[in-house]
This record gives C-alpha cells, sequence and structure tokens, in this order.
C-alpha cells in the first residue's frame, strides 16, 4: 500500500510505492539532475524550442508553403541525388575506357558509392501485416473522413506493426501511401484520442514538412548509409593495423582509414547541414500535425493521445516478455496496466521527459510542449466523432494482425528463453 514521508531535501510529505521509485513534486528530489553546464548545440536547441513555441501560441500555426528551408533543402538534397548519378555514370566511364584492373577497380569504387548514395525509396514486404480497403472498410472509411479533413489523400494500405508508435510514409516509385500503426501504442488510447493519432499522422503528407518530402528524406538517409559505410570500413583498417602492424597491409590499411575519416567528416557535415536546414520548419509541421489532430479529435483527445506516448509506454522486450505470458489478451492488460498507474507516477514521466536533451536537428518540438500547445486550442468539438459501435467495428478488422503480432512475440521470446 502507498504511504506517505517527509521529503528528505525540503520535508514536503512524497508518496512511497514499491512499485515506483519515489520522488518530491515540489523540490523535485531523486530526478536526476539538470546539468550545470551545457553544450552550444544543447543552448541552441533550447534557444530554438523556446522561440517556435512561444511563436505558435501567440500566433499559431501555418501551413508551411514554401521560404527558404523548402527551397534551400530541395537544393541540396537535389545536389546529393545528382552526385550519385554521377558517381554511376563516371563508374560505367572509368571500366569502359580503361579496361584494365586500375580502370575496373576504380569504376567498381565509383559504383559502389553510387549505389551507397542510392534513394532508398523503400517497399512493403509480401509478407507484411497490411490491411487494405478490401480487408478494412471500416477503418479505411474512418481515415477517409480524417484525410478529407486534413487535406491529405488516400490512404493505400496500413501496415501494423509492435512497436510505440505511428507513422505516415510513401514506398517505392509508385508511392504507396501507408500508414505504420503500432500495435501497443493503439491499444492504450481511447476511441477519440485514435482519431487524433490518426489525424496527426496523415497531416505528415501535406502540413510543409521538408523532411517528409521524398527528394530530401530520400538524400538525408543516402548520407546517413554513407555515413555508416565510412565508419565500419575505418573500423576494419584499424583492425587490420592492430593485427598486422609494420606491413603493406598495415600501411595501406593506414590510408584508407585517413580517407574514410575525411569522408565522414566531409558527409557528416553535409547531412548535419541538410538536416539543420530543415529543423524549424520539421519541428513547425509537427506543431501543425498537432493542430489538426486537436481540430480533428478534440483538444482533450490530442493531448491525451500525446501524453500517453510519455506516460504510457512499451518497449519491444517487454511487450514481447508480456505476450509470452498473456497471449492475445496482452492488449488488453496493456490498457489495465495503463489505468492503474497512479498520477504522481504519472506525472514522474511527465517531467522526466520534459529533462530530456533536446538537440538542433531534433525533427520533433519537447512533448510536454506540444500538449500544452494542443490544450491552448480549445477544439471542444471534434471535426470527426466516431459513430456509433465504430471504434469495436474498426478493432474486430485490427484483431487479427493484433493476434498475428502477438503471438510471434511470445513464440520467440520463449524460442529465446528454452535457447
Amino acid at each position: 500500500m502507498p504511504t506517505e514521508k517527509p521529503c528528505p531535501k525540503c520535508g514536503v510529505a512524497v508518496v512511497k510505492d514499491g512499485r515506483y521509485p519515489s520522488w518530491c513534486p515540489s523540490c523535485e528530489w531523486n530526478l536526476p539532475a539538470r546539468p550545470r553546464r551545457r553544450r552550444l548545440g544543447v543552448m541552441l536547441a533550447d534557444r530554438l524550442t523556446a522561440g517556435l513555441h512561444a511563436q505558435v501560441l501567440k500566433t499559431g500555426v501555418e501551413l508551411v508553403g514554401g521560404g527558404f528551408a523548402r527551397v534551400a533543402s530541395s537544393l541540396l538534397a537535389a545536389l546529393i541525388h545528382l552526385l550519385t548519378l554521377s558517381a554511376a555514370v563516371a563508374g560505367v566511364w572509368v571500366a569502359v575506357l580503361v579496361p584494365n584492373v586500375v580502370g575496373f577497380a576504380l569504376g567498381a569504387l565509383l559504383l559502389g558509392v553510387a549505389w551507397l548514395m542510392r534513394p532508398r525509396l523503400g517497399r512493403l514486404s509480401k509478407k507484411a501485416p497490411v490491411l487494405t480497403r478490401e480487408s478494412a472498410p471500416r477503418l479505411f472509411g474512418l481515415l477517409d473522413r480524417v484525410g478529407a479533413e486534413v487535406g491529405a489523400d488516400r490512404v493505400d494500405a496500413v501496415l501494423v506493426w509492435p512497436a510505440f508508435q505511428a507513422a505516415f510514409a510513401q514506398l517505392g516509385l509508385r508511392g504507396t501511401r501507408v500508414l505504420f500503426l503500432g500495435a501497443p501504442l493503439w491499444a492504450v488510447l481511447e476511441p477519440q484520442e485514435r482519431v487524433a493519432l490518426l489525424a496527426h499522422e496523415l497531416s505528415h503528407s501535406s502540413n510543409g514538412d521538408c523532411r517528409h518530402g521524398r527528394l530530401t528524406s530520400t538524400a538525408i538517409s543516402a548520407l546517413y548509409a554513407v555515413q555508416d559505410a565510412t565508419r565500419s570500413t575505418a573500423k576494419t583498417g584499424e583492425d587490420t593495423v592492430e593485427a598486422v602492424p609494420e606491413s603493406i597491409a598495415s600501411l595501406l590499411a593506414i590510408v584508407l582509414v585517413a580517407v574514410m575519416r575525411l569522408a565522414g567528416i566531409v558527409i557528416g557535415l553535409l547531412s548535419m547541414l541538410l538536416v539543420m536546414i530543415t529543423a524549424r520548419s520539421s519541428r513547425q509541421a509537427e506543431y501543425v500535425a498537432d493542430e489538426r489532430a486537436a481540430r480533428v479529435g478534440s483538444s482533450e483527445a490530442a493531448a491525451g493521445m500525446l501524453d500517453k506516448v510519455v506516460t504510457a509506454p512499451v518497449d519491444l522486450n517487454d511487450l514481447s516478455w508480456l505476450a509470452a505470458s498473456l497471449g492475445t489478451s496482452v492488449w488488453q492488460r496493456l490498457r489495465d496496466m495503463q489505468a492503474k498507474v497512479p498520477e504522481y507516477e504519472l506525472e514522474r514521466r511527465r517531467r522526466l521527459s520534459a529533462r530530456e536533451v533536446r538537440h538542433v536537428a531534433d525533427s520533433h518540438p519537447p512533448l510536454d510542449l506540444r500538449v500544452e500547445f494542443v490544450r491552448s486550442l480549445h477544439y471542444d468539438a471534434p471535426a470527426v466523432r466516431l459513430r456509433d459501435n465504430e471504434d469495436e467495428a474498426i478493432q474486430a478488422e485490427l484483431d487479427p494482425l493484433f493476434t498475428a503480432i502477438a503471438t510471434e512475440l511470445g513464440e520467440a521470446r520463449r524460442a529465446a528463453s528454452y535457447a
């Protein structure tokens, strides 16, 4: 049973509960200490965060239709893709023009760089747990109503996954519009909070976010892939130097490490530049999506949805253990567990989230500020209200995939435990 005891720092009564850490809401005793010295990047991030938040509270948000960020990021992304194409053409040209070992080696290197920097458009696996309009007409009917309110085109498929998050993406050459729906997140949300979640995610197709555009997003992913490759290659070279010192192989490895480190620095600066250009636009686009979520689902539902991202997270490891012991009833257990968490523990989780270190490159404003923003909008009547038994009908369409995910996670956990 929870009891009370005086705070050892300020003397205010705090709750002592063996299920959760004790802490003081008054002086924040037993919460992680805030760093006394902050890096320049953190200070700049805090200024960007505070400035944008004050702006949206004062003037609201508007759809970002252009501006410097969009033009600059598009030009830089186009240049990156042009370099990729140039490397591919140069690789073929060198191999044809210099038909010997040196020419083939250089051509292969250029083609390898082009392959690493290729646009990654993504694709849906044929085995992916996907719902279509034919298999889930009630869900897609709700998606169409929500999409009409936020100015989004029709969704082509809904992929259910075990992550505690949702996302929207366009995949493949045809730009298949896919909503990624996190089963554990969906499970803990109330019906109208689910509407707000759908509105937020569908808004990412039309809220002006530079990073969600295919031109910029594929350029960023290409640069990150090259960075990973340079780090991995440099590490291999360093291992070679340690394994066979004072040899020709070691000398060549030293040269390789130097080249990879230099290339990594250049690519890192380029990717950071692209991310920095889009930082403010990306954060503002999140506020736009939050505003639409509040308008479509209601301010209270949008705030509740965002709050549960902080207060009810479930990682994949914990979810697999629950699935192994509870089977398909794991989703109802998640709801029951969240309902039993006392308010003082929920508040502790909120304050921990608010203390997380912010980075200039972050694409999302802090969740506590986003909750404050949607509550300030006062959208009391939702633009899309669930009809009679609509939530139950949609859940019935989702249940087969939820069951499959719980079964797969449980079997994988039991197999790993017995191995």
